[in-house]
């Protein structure tokens, strides 16, 4: 009587040596429930060593129960699903600074990797190269190694990825530059190149109160109180970037959270005075006003503002009062420098930027001018004096 044939067990596998001098390994994870065939995989290696490791790893994978079957899926492939299910939740210009970062820079080098066989070798060497290759900034670097990480993390959620081989990556270091404020000494010679401006109103209320542009030009009536004397910022405006499509739409702030922006009550005359502007633009558009978004600031049709062409008038500004470096974010770090300048505590300021923490307002702004210094000093000179002792 013939001897029965064993029945193979999963987690079974063999070695063998290729005529092409590599190493092969096979192993079985099971049988299909609907052909009740078995499930073969095959591992190659250079050396037989190599396949060894590999095929203890997975066999031992299949004992403890946390083997997951190998997909063909590559990481071009998966990127396409990550962005139709799970970015979809992001704020529209984060899908499109999604899109941007995986089709030029992650994509044309890991694209065609199966997404089980990338390894964190590869993602270290293509970071790497971002570098050392491209050039691209330490800051640049850091977030496509962070939509890389989230899209492998997805995949882990998914079940299709056992851990997350972005890991524990060696990442270039962001050195904090330096910020390019007006300070309260230079505030003057801004001033008064502004006078006469198209947009003087913008440029005044910013400087004063340190909105981003998005949030400026996403100020709508609604959210100005006369009453109080304060702001609140409850949006931001934003441009699609998509083929066909450029319109504006508004969107949540950063960081998603709503603030009140107390002003000087010079800051809010200038608002005063943009409404009236804005009246006297209404009459004289006519039937073409459309205002929908109800923006304090719009072109002479009550249509938003794009952000380029008011950057571009503040550029003309800045240099012909010799600030020519400085940008408009700058207006941003004039108000807080400004703030801190003239004795303002640091949670105020926080809280007015909309900063997610205190700690983040002091890194950023850990530079110290020579007007604080002096204010120091000052305040100390007063303590010192009422000292009995002192004298």
């Amino acid at each position: 009587m013939a001897r029965k044939k064993k029945k193979r067990e999963a987690g079974s596998g063999t070695i063998v040596k290729r005529k092409d001098g590599r190493w092969q390994g096979q192993y079985v994870s099971g049988r299909d429930p609907e052909t009740g065939k078995l499930r073969r995989h095959t591992i190659y290696g250079k050396t037989q060593q190599e396949v060894a490791e590999k095929l203890r790893a997975a066999t031992a994978s299949i004992d403890n129960g946390t083997f997951q079957e190998p997909r063909k899926i590559t990481l071009e492939e998966y990127a396409q699903e990550y962005l139709q299910t799970c970015a979809i939740t992001l704020a529209h210009y984060t899908q499109q600074s999604y899109k941007r970062t995986l089709q030029n820079h992650i994509l044309p080098t890991l694209g065609k990797v199966k997404l089980t066989d990338l390894t964190h070798r590869q993602v270290q060497a293509f970071i790497a190269t971002l570098s050392t290759q491209k050039g691209l900034s330490a800051k640049t670097v850091r977030n496509i190694h962070g939509i890389l990480h989230r899209m492998l993390e997805s995949a882990v959620c998914d079940e299709l990825l056992l851990r997350n081989v972005s890991e524990k990556c060696k990442l270039p270091r962001v050195t904090q530059a330096q910020v390019k404020a007006i300070t309260t000494a230079e505030l003057g010679r801004f001033l008064q190149a502004i006078e006469g401006e198209q947009f003087r109103n913008i440029f005044f209320v910013d400087i004063f109160s340190g909105l981003r542009l998005s949030e400026i030009l996403g100020l709508r009536w609604d959210d100005v109180d006369f009453a109080n004397g304060c702001i609140y910022v409850r949006q931001q405006l934003q441009q699609k970037q998509i083929k066909g499509d450029f319109s504006y739409y508004l969107a949540a702030p950063k960081e998603g959270k709503h603030r009140k922006v107390i002003l000087a009550n010079t800051v809010l005359g200038a608002i005063q005075k943009q409404h009236v502007n804005q009246l006297k633009q209404r009459m004289v558009a006519g039937v073409l006003w459309d205002n929908d978004f109800n923006l304090v600031f719009t072109n002479d049709f009550g249509r938003p503002l794009n952000r380029r062409t008011v950057y571009k008038h503040l550029k003309r500004v800045l240099q012909s009062c010799g600030m020519g470096d400085y940008t408009f974010h700058s207006l941003r770090h004039s108000f807080a420098t400004i703030s801190l300048e003239n004795g303002d505590d640091i949670k105020t300021v926080q809280t007015n930027l909309g900063h997610y923490a205190a700690s983040f307002t002091l890194k950023t702004y850990v530079h110290v001018s020579d007007q604080m210094q002096r204010n120091s000093a000052a305040r100390m000179e007063e303590l010192i004096a009422s000292l009995p002792t002192a004298k």
